[in-house]
């Protein structure tokens, strides 16, 4: 472990001094809204500050924001976060990461689970920034992260190897319920992404049980699935979780779309019991009642269902979407990262 920190810091912390001036993306052509995010959301040191949340930090928002600096060729930005990312969250044993560090705790990090989607999107980001900078000094600690995932996170079920949500809390010996999953944990870009730096890890059988999962999760009368789901006996809402299509299972559609654009037929049917017309907000849905509690009216969310009818029916992106909404982290983070699977996608729309 030690080993792995200081080759992760001097990568995080010593590679500046090397970079091209081409690398280095420039401020006078870096995107406009990377920046503008970046100074809304991310701290001097590189810590992405949730305020949907009370400011804290966790391993998910310091992946999205690596990612984004990525695909932004912010090659010092990516540094900083990921330099943070390895001082305050990389701190157990295995490889992954402490899932939330929390300004107003001392020690900041009192719980050192993980969050298996803060990991994908971690180890993604370093597999991205490597390939894209020709960078190969980045896929060791892709490497070691993706391994971690595949020899901690993953066990069989009758779907195929299954994603755990952490490594404590979410099996059958922790629950009356378990094991428990939660579809917006399975990032299929990462998958793709991830094959290059850790072959190994079955990838492939991950995506098809996502796939054959959201096939049976059709709940109640919205035939939509809940954010968190028990596989005890067969597909069924988790116990002690809101029964309801909400604020994480709306990542589903924006990884189907990005990484699996062959589910054309999956995206289109869900998207169609979700979103609706066109034109309307897409609702959070009560799966007892079938209703909806609430809308998603940020932009963000919004922008999420664009793509995915984009992605699905080729229905055209809507150029007020194009401009990010930067008043809450969360929605504005799905809305950058939808605008990269836009642009990354090649889609019709």
């Amino acid at each position: 472990m030690k080993d792995f920190r200081w080759l992760a810091l001097v990568l995080a912390a010593g590679l500046s001094a090397s970079l091209t001036a081409k690398a280095r993306a420039d401020s006078k052509t870096m995107d406009p809204q990377w920046q503008a995010y970046k100074q809304r959301f991310i701290s001097a040191d590189g810590r992405l500050i949730d305020d949907f949340a009370g400011n804290v930090s966790h391993s998910e928002g310091q992946g999205y924001a690596m990612l984004l600096a990525a695909y932004s060729d912010d090659r010092d930005g990516f540094d900083k976060i990921w330099g943070w990312t390895v001082a305050n969250l990389q701190i157990r044993d295995d490889g992954l990461a402490a899932w939330r560090w929390k300004p107003q705790d001392d020690p900041h990090v009192r719980d050192k689970n993980n969050a298996t989607d803060g990991d994908l999107l971690l180890a993604w980001a370093l597999a991205e920034a490597g390939r894209r900078w020709d960078a190969k000094t980045y896929d060791p600690a892709a490497a070691k992260i993706a391994h971690a995932i595949g020899g901690k996170l993953v066990y069989p079920s009758a779907f195929g190897p299954v994603l755990s949500p952490g490594v404590d809390g979410f099996g059958p010996k922790d629950r009356d319920d378990g094991p428990i999953v939660n579809l917006s944990y399975w990032v299929y870009p990462a998958f793709n992404a991830l094959k290059r730096v850790a072959p190994d890890v079955d990838w492939t059988g991950l995506r098809h049980s996502g796939l054959m999962i959201l096939d049976a999760a059709k709940f109640g009368s919205a035939k939509l699935p809940s954010d968190w789901i028990s596989l005890k006996a067969g597909v069924q809402p988790a116990q002690g979780y809101p029964a309801r299509f909400g604020y994480d299972i709306i990542r589903a559609p924006l990884y189907l779309a990005w990484g699996a654009p062959k589910e054309r037929a999956r995206l289109g049917a869900l998207v169609n019991a979700w979103a609706g017309p066109v034109d309307s907000t897409p609702p959070v849905v009560d799966l007892e009642t079938g209703s909806s509690s609430e809308s998603f009216v940020d932009p963000g969310y919004r922008a999420v269902a664009a793509l995915a009818r984009c992605a699905a029916q080729d229905e055209p992106f809507p150029a007020e979407l194009m401009t990010v909404d930067l008043k809450r982290y969360y929605p504005a983070t799905l809305q950058m990262l939808s605008l990269v699977a836009l642009r990354e996608g090649h889609f019709k729309c």
